[in-house]
């Protein structure tokens, strides 16, 4: 099981991402914009933070591992927001979705 309580924090997700490793799984979480509204007029595009949970498996990087292979989601950029990453996370590699 995925157990970062104390490795990781919003503010560390601020500056950097966080990646790992489990059982055959890669990881990483990090912060991500997205659009929430398109730019109306002369109105800009309204965007939010998120934490972005990416999985794929072992045994390259996430930088050379085809985008094909990963798979991610989204979820707030908030303390609730990180710790539902990784029920995620566990989930994921519960079903051997990666």
């Amino acid at each position: 099981m995925i157990d970062i309580h104390g490795d990781i924090s919003i503010p560390f997700l601020k500056k950097s991402r966080f990646t790992g490793s489990y059982l055959g799984m890669r990881y990483l979480l990090q912060k991500a914009e997205v659009v929430v509204e398109e730019a109306k007029g002369e109105e800009p595009e309204k965007t939010e933070q998120v934490i972005r949970a990416v999985i794929w498996p072992e045994p390259f990087n996430f930088e050379v591992t085809p985008d094909e292979k990963k798979h991610s989601r989204d979820f707030p950029f908030t303390q609730d927001g990180l710790w539902a990453a990784v029920d995620w996370l566990n989930e994921e590699h519960a079903a051997g979705h990666y």
